[in-house]
């Protein structure tokens, strides 16, 4: 910015050099320079815009005034005092909450010499086309237990509409509890928080809509399921976790089937996962085996987390790719999220290192790419041992290995390996995904 503004003055400045020799002053008859960053200004009722410029010229700068009349804008900068041949300006135009369009933005800049010049910045109406959104997001299910001793359910409706410029209302739909409420806001967020009681089981059809000052609804369908408590194993807040394809028996794997989630807070972890196929199916647990606590879902309410083995069901994510996870034991909750493959994500020829005893003896085999982050190839292993591996690119300028304990892998030329004891003796088929690096060993029989 500052390099066009001084471009901007040079250019002034050899103008009135070039066209006014005559003078007795070369710059009396010259008119000021005015920049403004913008040429039109679009905006609604209540925003707030930056408007940026540079006055200059030979002759000093008297002031610089920015009005709208119309929204009571008369910005004025006195510079009769500093003798400014270049004056730099930002001025933050507050648009009144009941401002009428369209209207004109008049810049001026005046000089010790008499000449000014006048910039007319059209100022028009922005439409609205955002819908509002919530925080938390709503499940598409939500359990609530039914207390036997008194004979009702209680469900706690607590979140926070928001919208980009003004909210109009809330309104909670309960069709077969007769249950209709609209709630009046005005803000650009407010909290809401209502209580419902539910006096028999059953399933139960809501629909919350977040409606803005421009008429744009945010509809949010919920299934409350009511129904009688159900049993959960004590929850412990554990140094970590791992996600792990439901789909798959770990028994099949040497290694890489207990993916790491590191602990974010309290009971709370986050890790990624790659789902090969649509519809796969996902569990967690805090260590590597599935004997112990193990966490999925509720089989009648999807977005129940909890904790009981042989009881809850798998996670399902829909469709094939890379997601991020979270996950909350203490609040029952979890999110994922589809990830972008990040860029600069290695997809040339990849090799892979090896040794099954020590590095006296690494074997270096190239990979075969079945899609464009992921690899393998078939090895044949024989006896007990412990192995480490790691992968390289062809020209070794990327090399990707993994923590000791195979938590997590990463790039880097020099390091350890993880390693592991197996006994296993057979055909295994070797996999790595560069895109959010992983890797897995598993048996191909």
């Amino acid at each position: 910015m500052k390099n066009i503004k001084s471009a901007i003055y040079a250019a002034l400045m050899t103008i009135a050099v070039i066209c006014i020799p005559g003078c007795s002053n070369e710059y009396d008859d010259v008119a000021p320079g005015s920049y403004v960053d913008t040429e039109r200004i679009e905006t609604f009722p209540g925003d707030t815009v930056s408007v940026a410029g540079t006055a200059s010229n030979g002759s000093p700068i008297s002031f610089v005034s920015l009005v709208c009349e119309a929204w009571g804008v008369n910005q004025v900068y006195d510079r009769t005092a500093y003798e400014d041949n270049v004056f730099d300006y930002e001025y933050q135009l507050i648009v009144p909450k009941d401002a009428t369009f369209n209207q004109v933005l008049t810049v001026t800049v005046k000089c010790e010499n008499g000449k000014s010049t006048v910039r007319e910045i059209p100022i028009s109406f922005l439409p609205d086309t955002s819908a509002p959104t919530v925080t938390p997001a709503f499940n598409a299910q939500v359990g609530v237990d039914f207390d036997t001793e008194q004979q009702k359910a209680v469900w706690d409706i607590d979140f926070t509409a928001m919208d980009d410029r003004r909210l109009k209302s809330v309104h909670i739909s309960i069709p077969v509890l007769s249950y209709d409420e609209t709630v009046e806001v005005s803000d650009r967020s407010a909290s809401v928080k209502k209580t419902v009681e539910f006096t028999t089981t059953g399933s139960y059809p809501c629909v919350i809509t977040i409606e803005d000052a421009s008429g744009n609804k945010s509809v949010n369908n919920i299934e409350v399921m009511v129904m009688l408590s159900e049993t959960e194993n004590p929850i412990q807040d554990y140094p970590g976790m791992y996600v792990v394809d439901a789909n798959e028996n770990p028994d099949d794997y040497i290694d890489g089937y207990y993916r790491w989630m590191d602990r974010k807070g309290e009971y709370q972890y986050e890790g990624k996962f790659y789902a090969t196929t649509d519809n796969s199916k996902i569990f967690f647990t805090p260590e590597r085996n599935l004997d112990g606590d193990l966490y999925g879902v509720s089989p009648y309410v999807s977005s129940k987390l909890m904790n009981n083995n042989g009881y809850a069901v798998p996670v399902t994510i829909s469709k094939a790719g890379y997601y991020g996870i979270w996950i909350d034991l203490q609040a029952h909750t979890y999110s994922i999220w589809s990830l972008e493959i990040p860029t600069g994500a290695y997809n040339g020829e990849l090799g892979m290192g090896y040794t099954f005893d020590n590095w006296t003896t690494s074997p270096l085999v190239n990979m075969t790419k079945v899609t464009d982050y992921r690899y393998n190839v078939l090895l044949d292993l024989t006896g007990e041992y412990d192995y480490q591996y790691y992968f390289y690119s062809s020209d070794w300028l990327r090399v990707f290995r993994a923590d000791a304990e195979g938590k997590w892998w990463f790039e880097s030329a020099d390091g350890a390996c993880v390693t592991f004891h197996t006994d296993y003796s057979g055909e295994v088929i070797v996999t790595f995904d560069t895109a959010y690096p992983w890797g897995t060993i598993k048996k191909s029989n």
